[in-house]
């Protein structure tokens, strides 16, 4: 095993030299050109992506010859076991792929934080770890398409995507990125066998490669028939997000016309005396829009940027830039980069750490329960409005008219303007989300002479199974008491079976990946305590069985043929994950025709028939 790890190392040694120096070279290109540190996950993800492209250059070019027949027998006919010959080799690999992709991503986090004045903090550290984990993530699955001989095994590098893609702390992301290894490692030692194109034979072995093939096949069902179908509504001319005239009395309607007309429509369908005098003055108003400015907020020890770290004094030339170990903004100059102190809860100067990450929506610097402005001439920061927690600041003061609202993910909130820019904010009133908060998409102000016409308009997760959603129309008199006007209920845009496609699609498969989104902390803003689950209509849930249903007979008819025992495990799965597990098994057992075939066409040696 060793000497197999130290000729697969001299093999690529050079290949290896070159691309360490390379990248060195871009990363050296992107600091001078920008702070890779600094910037938005979007842009940092284009590291991630190059790494994983890397790693799939690499096996595509290791195993291009060893899966050659001659080559392929030299390689197992060892004496060794299997699973050491894949070890040597796959250890060889990562050590290869640490050279080139971890080892130049360190060189330049460290020589960013020693030779720089540009803030670096831990978590920085973790990036080159990641980016190798990545690199090698994306070997396996190479080795795995390159081995297997499957045209429809593309699927699987569509597993890492779901494991690895969330923005939440390193220790969490390396965790998962450990766990999609493990899951990758599994699947491509299925295909380290003398036999290449045969499937594996052991239910181990089925298992580590079914795994990762049924998820892949979800995701393509799921993504693919979501794109087919919208693009068949697109060339029909009834797509609700493409078409001149969306559908009446839904969400996309809503979003793609003003509040004047949205107001004006809801009151129509009003019983209340005062609307049609409303309707009248609706022409003659400014109707303003309040909306979420921020759905998330950063996690401690997150490597990738959610919103932008930085901000600039162009008076004093400073650089602010937000530091994780510190909790407070690092100060450098823009000219020279030398340091000019922290910047911290009270402003230039101030040592006292934030209590929670902040997000620059604007003109303000906001945490999750505090919104600040900063003066201009002396630096120091004033805290304008305060919330208690678990309620949640979603964005800056946005102002319709003279008045500011502030948004959070319990209420609308009713400023005076103050006479001065740092002054505190005075409270006129509040009024509660008539809904949840990840469901609304805004909110549409009219200041009345007695009062404010407020329109919230929900129907955010109208496209993803959500229900319920409405458009509730608010009254707010000068006392600061609210009335509901009218509230009517949303018209889905897209068919009720589009809309909760990722469920009746697996169920349980469902159930599984969104496990991510409830287990993790992921910084998003959340609804109330209390809020519902959605609830899937009755055709959603016969089309679910429909589904297993069918998925379990097509699966019985592929293994026909085959042992009882055999046949019942896979109808069982089908019944279980739905059609995604049915795509697997078409991928991992071979037709029965096809095999009898393939055993008729092989001649039995005479020495072997005798015996």
């Amino acid at each position: 095993m060793k000497e197999l790890f130290l000729s697969e190392c001299r093999r690529f040694r050079t290949l290896a030299l070159v691309a360490a120096c390379v990248h060195l070279l871009i990363q050296l290109l992107a600091s001078r050109l920008l702070e890779p540190l600094q910037r938005h996950w979007t842009e940092q993800a284009v590291f991630m992506v190059l790494s994983a492209l890397a790693g799939l250059g690499f096996a595509a070019v290791q195993f291009s010859s060893y899966r050659q027949p001659s080559r392929w027998l030299w390689l197992l006919h060892r004496p060794l076991p299997r699973v050491r010959i894949f070890g040597a080799l796959s250890l060889a690999s990562l050590a290869l792929l640490v050279f080139a992709i971890g080892l130049p991503a360190l060189l330049a986090v460290a020589g960013t934080d020693r030779l720089s004045g540009r803030t670096v903090d831990a978590r920085h550290y973790v990036i080159p770890v990641y980016l190798a984990l990545v690199a090698f993530i994306g070997w396996l699955g190479a080795t795995y398409l390159m081995l297997c001989g499957r045209r429809g095994a593309f699927v699987v590098l569509f597993v890492p995507g779901l494991l690895i893609g969330h923005l939440v702390a390193g220790g969490t992301l390396l965790a998962l990125t450990l766990l999609c290894v493990v899951l990758m490692a599994a699947l491509a030692y299925t295909a380290v066998k003398p036999d290449r194109t045969a499937p594996p034979s052991s239910p181990a072995g089925l298992l580590a490669a079914g795994i990762p093939l049924v998820l892949g096949f979800y995701c393509l069902l799921l993504w693919g028939g979501s794109l087919a179908f919208q693009s068949g509504q697109m060339l029909a001319g009834v797509h609700p997000l493409n078409s001149a005239v969306p559908p009446a009395g839904g969400y996309t309607e809503l979003t793609r016309t003003d509040g004047r007309t949205n107001l004006r429509r809801a009151l129509a369908a009003s019983n209340d005396p005062r609307a049609v005098h409303w309707q009248r003055q609706l022409t003659l108003l400014d109707v303003g829009k309040v909306r979420p400015e921020n759905r998330e907020h950063v996690v401690p020890g997150q490597i990738a940027n959610i919103d932008t770290t930085q901000f600039r004094d162009p008076d004093e030339g400073i650089v602010w830039t937000f530091s994780h170990d510190r909790m407070m903004y690092e100060g450098r100059d823009a000219n020279t980069g030398a340091p000019r102190g922290w910047f911290g809860r009270g402003g230039t100067g101030d040592p006292r750490p934030f209590g929670s990450f902040p997000v620059l929506p604007g003109k303000f610097i906001m945490t999750r329960q505090q919104l600040m402005s900063v003066d201009a001439d002396t630096g120091r920061a004033q805290v304008l409005l305060s919330v208690q927690a678990p309620e949640t600041l979603t964005g800056g003061l946005q102002e319709v008219g003279r008045q500011g609202f502030m948004l959070t993910n319990r209420r609308l909130i009713a400023y005076r303007k103050p006479a001065t820019p740092e002054a505190p904010l005075e409270e006129l009133y509040s009024v509660l989300l008539p809904g949840p908060f990840g469901d609304l998409g805004r909110v549409d102000v009219a200041p009345l002479m007695d009062g404010a016409l407020l329109s919230f308009n929900f129907g955010q997760r109208l496209s993803h199974g959500g229900a319920g959603s409405r458009q509730h129309v608010v009254f707010v008199d000068a006392g600061g008491r609210a009335q509901t006007i009218v509230s009517r209920e949303l018209v889905p845009d897209f068919p009720l079976l589009f809309a909760h496609r990722a469920w009746w699609l697996s169920p349980a498969l469902h159930t599984l990946l969104d496990l991510p989104e409830r287990l993790l902390d992921k910084g998003v803003i959340e609804d109330l305590p209390g809020t519902p689950a959605p609830s899937r209509p009755a055709g959603v849930i016969a089309a679910a069985l429909i589904g297993s249903m069918l998925a379990a007979a097509l699966a019985a008819w592929r293994v026909r043929g085959q042992s009882a025992r055999r046949r019942l495990a896979w109808c069982a799965a089908a019944l279980v994950l739905g059609p995604p597990c049915v795509a697997a098994q078409w991928v991992l057992t071979p037709h029965p025709v096809s095999a009898a075939c393939r055993a008729r066409a092989i001649p039995t040696p005479p020495m072997a028939a005798s015996a």
